[in-house]
């Protein structure tokens, strides 16, 4: 019996430690892997030369800084130099244009086209392009006068002028009259029908210009009108200041508050107006596109 129970013994002692020789020798698992973090790639803001270069925004700029000092401005890189005159004098403007590469003084192009306001209506030479009654159709189009009782005579004042064309006059209207707040509106006419209108419930329309290619107009709080009767309102929040230009493109609107530059261009898909702002402390300025010879700035004459 003694053997035989040692013999049993000595028979489960080896199961056992066959078994513990194979569960050594089985390939273990692995322990689970920490899930890896994401990788993050950290982008770098936008420097002002990139957006400028991706914008494809170019072109030589004569700008009068704060004290009315001339500079040149060559974009995209940025390079700006003071304007002297051949005797290393700077050349001081507050306000200019140039024409044939002289700085010319104060003023701009013809915008209105040769239109003008004369006894309450808008002519040219001897001819009446528009009568005060197509100015007053275009007055009650206001949201503030449309439902203004008709037999109050409205007073009408013409701030501004621009045209597309003998048919196709702007007009920047005030319209007042008894217990009526002043109320502003930019006018599209077709012939003597009122094609569009821009409303203000602020400031009136002033100091107009015309796009490079004759299909924009804008006044200096940044309204856009075009010639086929679209209208642009100006972004909100900027600074104060006055839009006075377009870009040689067209694309972009130029603002200027005597401490930054801006360039407005259309609204995005979003709806927002794409902003650019230039540390440039421009009162004035002329923007031309670069050509071969303005590539390193046109000469500048006085």
């Amino acid at each position: 019996m003694r053997s035989g129970a040692t013999r049993l013994l000595l028979a489960a002692v080896g199961i056992v430690a066959a078994l513990a020789v194979a569960d050594a020798l089985r390939p273990k698992e692995s322990p689970p892997r920490p899930a890896s973090l994401p990788t993050t790639t950290q982008t770098k803001p936008p420097t002002l030369l990139g957006t400028l270069r991706d914008e494809a925004i170019s072109g030589f700029v004569l700008y009068s800084d704060r004290d009315c000092r001339l500079h040149s401005l060559l974009l995209p890189r940025m390079v700006d130099a003071v304007v002297r005159t051949e005797g290393g004098s700077d050349v001081f403007r507050c306000r200019f244009d140039v024409a044939g590469g002289r700085i010319t003084a104060e003023g701009r192009a013809d915008t209105a086209g040769g239109l003008a306001f004369r006894r309450g209506q808008i002519v040219s030479g001897s001819r009446v392009a528009l009568t005060h009654a197509d100015l007053v159709r275009a007055a009650r189009r206001h949201p503030n006068i449309s439902q203004y009782d008709r037999s109050i005579p409205l007073w009408i004042t013409v701030d501004d002028l621009a045209s597309f064309g003998l048919r196709q006059p702007v007009v920047a209207l005030t319209i007042s009259a008894h217990y009526l707040e002043p109320q502003h509106l930019l006018a599209l006419f077709d012939g003597h029908g009122v094609r569009a209108v821009a409303v203000s419930f602020g400031h009136p329309y002033r100091n107009l210009f015309r796009s490079n290619d004759g299909a924009l107009v804008g006044s200096d709080d940044g309204t856009v009108i075009t010639r086929t009767g679209r209208t642009i309102d100006p972004p909100q929040g900027l600074p104060a200041g006055r839009s006075i230009a377009f870009s040689p493109d067209d694309r972009w609107v130029v603002r200027v508050n005597g401490v930054s530059t801006y360039l407005i261009g259309s609204p995005n898909g979003s709806g927002a107006a794409r902003v650019i702002r230039l540390p440039i402390p421009a009162r004035d300025l002329v923007w031309e596109p670069v050509t071969s010879g303005t590539a390193s700035g046109p000469p500048i004459r006085r």
